[in-house]
């Protein structure tokens, strides 16, 4: 007899195993049906869903857009970071001035253009950069 309910318990809890995908997707279809009940039907004249509904009263908002650095800020930045670290790479100057990588990229060689910088292989065969000769020690307006 023992066994007999050994099987059947093991019966019953590999059933039970099987239908719990079931009976979760039962829950999620019950609360979405809820969910969708609580919204007001549409009038029988209404703007079909393909066209987009215009509304006053519940505009969608934008995100503010991102603060910006004031003026020569970036540049300040990184002339500071590079006199203080001659030879440093695109990534640690990055992370020493707190300038988002994709900006210093277009400031490298802008300042590396106009001959206020200057690149250096570095033995791990990167690229570092220094202050070009001739430039100050800190940037203007220190």
């Amino acid at each position: 007899m023992p066994d007999l309910l050994k099987d059947i318990r093991q019966q019953l809890d590999a059933r039970l195993a099987e239908l719990r995908p079931l009976v979760d997707e039962h829950g999620r279809l019950n609360a979405a049906m809820k969910a969708l009940s609580e919204t007001k039907p549409r009038a029988a004249g209404a703007t079909p869903a393909s066209s987009p509904v215009k509304t006053t009263s519940a505009r969608v908002r934008k995100p503010p857009p991102a603060k910006r650095a004031p003026r020569g800020a970036n540049r300040h930045a990184v002339l500071r970071a590079v006199s203080e670290r001659a030879g440093a790479t695109r990534a640690e100057l990055a992370a020493v001035s707190g300038v988002d990588p994709n900006t210093l990229s277009a400031l490298l060689a802008r300042l590396v253009k106009a001959g206020e910088l200057q690149t250096r292989a570095l033995p791990t065969g990167r690229t570092g950069y220094a202050l070009a000769d001739g430039a100050p020690a800190q940037p203007a307006g220190a």
